[in-house]
């Protein structure tokens, strides 16, 4: 599994270059998109996130559809799953740093 960072640098590249992509690069990005905020939510333990999100719903039907999407929407699903995904990440890391200022044990669900 790749680390947040790199999905986001990952998707942050391909969003800049997106007219080079292919179809399957594009489907695989939209995938890896829509795991890593699937995964982002659970493990903050709001997977309902996942399906209240506007931007994830964005990105669900972008993947049913890539092919048919021009450069700059791709290039828009592209930054708006980097900006979940950052957001996500920002959220784990203020858990963990409550807990860790709290005492708890932080490894639990990483």
């Amino acid at each position: 599994m790749k680390s947040t960072k790199d999905v986001i640098a990952e998707l942050t590249r391909a969003a800049r270059d997106v007219h080079m992509l292919t179809e399957g690069e594009k489907l695989r990005l939209v995938s890896r998109a829509y795991v890593a905020i699937k995964e982002g939510w659970e493990l903050l333990g709001q997977p309902n996130r996942l399906i209240e999100s506007a931007e994830t719903m964005d990105i669900i039907r972008a993947g049913g559809m890539p092919v048919h999407l021009y450069d700059d929407e791709m290039r828009a699903i592209l930054q708006e799953a980097v900006k979940v995904i950052k957001q996500i990440e920002a959220a784990i890391e203020a858990k963990n740093t409550k807990a860790a200022a709290s005492g708890e044990d932080t490894s639990k669900g990483s």
